[in-house]
């Protein structure tokens, strides 16, 4: 089994944000952003570069507390927990985790660094986290690469390395951040396939998918919140969001949507 059954009274919402505004150097990067994500949902963050999707996604891993409104992630309320022990239930997949990791360290390794929420593997797994691993790297066809340095992977395999470290401690959330930058069709798409294998997992954890290519969303995405200039555009199911008009004012292009083999895919006209 390659997610452990969870509890029933799993917290819901997943994430709820009222009213949050985020300031930064009496610059405003979010204003008045509210919107909230029900367990067996996934997500996906769009907006332009500049939009505010790094800000917004990094108050919900636990590394910035809003400047003002409410926010509550797995049943937890900012200023009143611990955001440490918060992101030991969250699983994150991005380029600056892969950015910040030992180069020469093994994808064993790094995969079981996740369990620790560590860069570098400084504690000894147990035989149940050495399982894990193992379940993990069987998932993600990375078993022949399983004693080789992260450097020496292609774009495509260190990807998929990152996803296997963020599913390590089995985690309630799971944010993948633009996780195919850089990787070619075929590694895209071969990801792709995977984040879609992930969430038809009935126990897996909620997804969110942040991205500024809408034909990277995979069928199983069922929400799309779309951000421009810090404030919210549009949010609500998938086919209510990604339509023309709401892309159109959302990166302020002249969009028209094709849908096609479940996926949906902007023309600039």
């Amino acid at each position: 089994m390659l997610f452990t059954m969870k509890s029933s009274n799993t917290p819901q919402p997943v994430v709820q944000f009222n009213h949050v505004s985020f300031m930064r150097d009496d610059n405003t990067i979010l204003q008045d952003i509210s919107f909230r994500i029900e367990k067996g949902q996934h997500w996906a963050i769009i907006g332009p570069n500049g939009s505010g999707k790094t800000s917004l996604v990094s108050i919900i891993n636990g590394y910035h507390q809003p400047s003002k409104g409410i926010v509550e992630v797995l049943g937890r309320t900012f200023g009143r927990t611990d955001l440490r022990e918060l992101r030991l239930h969250i699983g994150e997949a991005s380029s600056e985790i892969k950015n910040m990791l030992h180069s020469q360290d093994t994808v064993t390794d790094i995969v079981l660094s996740g369990r620790f929420a560590t860069i570098g593997l400084y504690e000894k797994p147990s035989q149940e986290d050495l399982e894990t691993a193992g379940r993990l790297i069987d998932f993600f066809d990375l078993c022949e690469l399983a004693s080789r340095p992260f450097n020496i992977l292609s774009s495509g395999e260190q990807q998929k390395t990152l996803l296997a470290r963020a599913l390590m401690p089995n985690p309630d959330l799971l944010v993948l951040d633009e996780p195919c930058a850089g990787l070619d069709l075929g590694a895209r798409e071969e990801l792709l396939n995977t984040v879609q294998k992930m969430c038809e997992f009935p126990e897996g954890p909620t997804i969110i998918f942040v991205t500024h290519h809408i034909e990277e969303l995979v069928p199983a995405v069922s929400h799309v919140l779309a951000l421009r200039e810090g404030k919210i555009v549009a949010q609500g199911t998938k086919m209510e969001v990604l339509t023309g008009e709401v892309l159109s004012r959302t990166f302020d292009l002249k969009i028209e949507v094709n849908e096609r083999g479940g996926r949906l895919w902007a023309m600039i006209l």
